[in-house]
């Protein structure tokens, strides 16, 4: 169900790579090349074999270039910057020039603080510039032969411009000179984003530097990349650390270092990724049994590019404004200068940029994976979107750094959207997207585009049916519909499971329930109601009184569905932080929002939509032994807990698609082998207490203390889900199921207390007669309320649980209620 459209950051690999990769491994022995038994041999070998490969792809052999493994692009970027040949400033021959174009990624441009460390000047180079740069240099100056180096993409991750091949040769040969200054020019074509989509035919276009990175060709493996080196070059690369591997032969107490004879050899400090240069074998193998090589990826990539691109630059609103504003350098009319990269920003009526941050949240509410932001491309970013220096500065003083998710200051964009195709990506992939665009922008309606009618480069067709829809102002909340918020209920939502289908019987089963649950020997004839529902919706934190409140498959609806932890990410309770009891969150199921308060703190909401976003971070954690995944829900609320509390603490939320496996519990008396899916709640769904209990329990407590607790205060330090009015004091210990209008929950056992009924949850302070005053009572013990499970019934409405409902209780068979089967102490939580 993923649209995935970010091929330029990382293709994706096939399932037949995998396979091939590992029966590969599971039928031979690989060791370490570095040793001299039978399995180092056969991976020596191996490696030397997928050397050759990699030469054969790019149409060359080891008499012209030479293959340096390394751990991606930038390492071999950073391996150029540090062996060049340099002649530094203040020698008596002219000094060499690092040149890059300023279209260039992050790893290039960085090399040149390993170049100023050597005191050789950096010289950017804009793409208009270099275009005007045909001069040749004087003939007495074309012998110098001091070694500069020129560095460009062959495709700009930004935009997908390719720039010529041709420039190779021509700067090589002087025709093109980047800087008039006299010397030797070796050219770096940083070919990482080019190659992952075109053919490149290094015995046409031989640069002396070809970096690459193989997952984004193949998928897989990740973490290991080449340098290829014109041998022409190889010889005056200079070293000066030595890995094992590396060294002929070295002295440990004395400055002597001889290196190993090849070229390879001297460069690959330290055992390689043997294991991941093997994958690479069945990369090149799968690769052309899938496509057919890679010309035939370049065409049919750039056929999606081109059709996506004609559409959106061609979507309009009905005041005739365009829809996206698409920063390119080329009209999509030749996959010889244009790769399959379209980078955009949308807009809305009025021409105003919408934040990328937004478009990416809805566009993964929509199942469709995009990169935003400057995508590791400072000069590209700022030459399209024409961002200032005095901006670049202004934006980080405001906040904004490379990656994050800050889209626009001063209503200006800090970045753009960018999607790029890779070899799987299909016609479906575009009209996925296309049809996203248009819904979210010009109608509320799933619009879908007549693809039919755009057979050629025009979409005429297109604005004349869809370009006068309605419009919405933004990316507005309304347009963010998911599946589960079109179910009649309103308060039905998908934050904690979704609700089973219906079944014809749904309802007599309910009636049923109510009539077994008729009770023929309960003590007094007095009606049992609910007198108050309670959620507590962060572990630990204020509770949540209501009326009536939607059931789902794990108790109430959003109860204990977040909690806090500290900086190890352990979780933390009122016995660890009494002040939690102070943090007074409130749901607001219409808004679909959660509004934390505290005294002394700006009010703070969380969406309770569980859409997992950039900041999410799934991770496992811990509650009463039980292991639950959780997402982190970010800086923005960690520094609000954390100001609140003055320590170091973090809000994560239980992650709704793993609820299911997480944290569940097998409960006697349920359905055989049933398993009950729990909340962040220690022991079970739901806590009951009875207020004819807490009167009794009063009275006792009165007696020990100088100030009686008033009756509220004492329901709130027992922090149960539903408070009871029944009759007759701890009856309910008595009780083996219990219904609630449809609803049917069975009791598992009584709470034994802790010392957070010591705790006023009105101010945080301690009293430790509480506890003492409750096992004096209860003859040493310190059980106070019953906990129940409840299996929601297959049904096609929501169950709600309402102030005012009738209890009905069957007693059990045996009158003592057996404790939960743990030596661990528990409590509400």
């Amino acid at each position: 169900g993923i649209t995935y459209l970010d091929h330029a950051g990382s293709t994706l690999f096939p399932d037949s790579l995998l396979t091939a990769f590992t029966d590969d491994l599971r039928n031979n022995v690989y060791g370490n090349p570095h040793s001299q038994n039978t399995s180092s041999q056969l991976t020596y070998d191996t490696i030397e074999h997928v050397r050759y490969r990699i030469l054969q792809h790019f149409h060359t052999t080891a008499e012209d270039y030479t293959v340096i493994f390394t751990s991606g692009c930038t390492a071999a970027l950073k391996l150029i910057a540090e062996s060049f040949p340099w002649i530094p400033e203040g020698t008596k021959q002219p000094s060499s020039r690092f040149c890059y174009l300023t279209d260039s990624h992050t790893s290039v441009v960085g090399m040149r603080g390993i170049t100023a460390s050597m005191n050789v000047l950096s010289v950017p180079i804009k793409p208009k510039e270099i275009l005007l740069a045909k001069s040749r240099l004087p003939a007495e100056e074309q012998n110098c032969t001091t070694p500069h180096l020129f560095s460009y993409p062959a495709q700009s991750n930004f935009s997908g411009t390719r720039y010529p091949l041709s420039w190779i040769q021509d700067i090589k040969s002087g025709k093109l000179c980047p800087i008039k200054i006299p010397g030797k020019w070796f050219v770096l074509l940083d070919a990482a984003s080019y190659v992952s989509t075109s053919p490149l035919d290094l015995g046409v276009h031989q640069a002396d530097f070809i970096p690459i990175s193989f997952y984004k060709i193949f998928g897989f493996p990740t973490g290991l990349g080449a340098l290829l080196v014109n041998n022409r070059i190889a010889p005056l690369l200079r070293k000066t650390y030595f890995g094992g591997g590396t060294a002929a032969a070295y002295l440990a107490g004395e400055d002597f270092y001889f290196p190993r004879k090849s070229i390879p050899e001297r460069f690959e400090d330290g055992t390689v990724s043997f294991l991941g240069i093997i994958a690479l074998k069945h990369g090149f193998d799968v690769l052309e049994k899938l496509t057919g090589g890679m010309e035939k990826i370049k065409q049919h990539t750039f056929a999606l590019a081109h059709y996506t691109y004609t559409v959106l630059s061609n979507l309009r609103y009905a005041n005739g404004a365009p829809v996206v504003r698409i920063y390119s350098d080329t009209d999509f009319s030749n996959p010889d200068v244009q790769g399959p990269i379209i980078n955009f920003n949308v807009l809305d009526e009025n021409g105003d940029v919408i934040g990328f941050s937004q478009v990416d949240s809805m566009a993964s509410l929509h199942n469709i994976h995009v990169r935003t932001g400057c995508f590791c491309n400072t000069g590209a970013c700022q030459m399209h979107l024409d961002i200032s220096n005095e901006d670049i500065q202004r934006n980080l003083q405001a906040g904004h750094v490379c990656g994050d998710n800050i889209d626009l200051v001063d209503g200006r964009p800090t970045g753009s959207v960018r999607i790029s195709f890779g070899y799987m990506s299909s016609f479906e992939d575009a009209q996925t997207f296309l049809n996203f665009i248009i819904s979210t922008r010009l109608s509320k309606l799933d619009a879908e585009i007549p693809f039919q009618s755009v057979t050629k480069p025009t979409t005429e067709s297109v604005a004349d049916e869809h370009l006068s829809c309605n419009h919405a102002d933004k990316f507005s909340p309304t347009l963010q519909v998911s599946d589960g918020e079109l179910r009649n209920n309103p308060l039905e939502t998908e934050t904690t499971g979704s609700q089973q289908p219906p079944e014809p019987e749904a309802e007599s089963i309910r009636a049923a329930v109510s009539e077994t649950a008729v009770p023929t020997c309960r003590k007094g004839g007095k009606p049992i109601t609910v007198a108050k529902i309670y959620l507590y919706p962060i572990k630990s934190c204020s509770a949540f009184e209501v009326t009536e409140w939607p059931v789902g498959n794990q108790g109430l609806l959003y109860d204990r569905n977040w909690m806090v932890v500290n900086q190890n990410g352990v979780c933390m309770t009122q016995k660890q932080e009494p002040r939690l009891c102070l943090v007074n969150p409130s749901i607001d199921l219409k808004q679909k929002m959660m509004v934390i308060q505290a005294e002394g703190m700006d009010p703070i909401s969380v969406s309770l939509e569980d859409n997992t976003g950039k900041e999410a971070v799934i991770c496992e954690s811990k509650v009463c032994s039980h292991r639950v995944k959780t997402r982190d829900c970010g800086e923005r609320i960690a520094g609000w807990f954390s100001t609140f509390l003055g320590r170091p603490c973090r809000l994560i939320r239980q992650s709704s698609h793993m609820k299911s496996k997480s944290h569940q519990k097998s409960t006697k008396g349920l359905s055989p082998a049933t398993n009950i899916s729990l909340s962040l709640v220690n022991e079970a769904q739901y806590l009951l207490i009875n207020v004819a209990s807490i009167l009794q329990l009063k009275e006792h407590i009165s007696a020990r203390l100088k100030e009686p607790l008033e009756i509220e205060e004492l329901i709130r330090r027992f922090r149960a889900n539903i408070v009871i009015s029944a009759p007759e004091s701890f009856e309910e210990e008595e009780w083996a199921e219990i219904s609630i209008g449809a609803l049917q929950f069975q009791v598992v056992g009584p709470c034994s207390r802790c010392q957070i009924i010591c705790i006023d949850q009105q101010s945080g302070e301690r009293n430790k007669e509480i506890l003492q005053s409750l096992s004096a009572a209860r003859g040493r013990k310190t059980n106070f309320g019953i906990y129940l499970m409840n299996q929601p019934l297959r049904s096609s409405f929501s169950d709600i649980l309402s102030v005012g409902s009738q209890v009905l209780p069957v007693l059990k068979e045996n009158t003592e209620i057996q404790p939960p089967t743990s030596s661990e102490e528990k409590c509400s939580g």
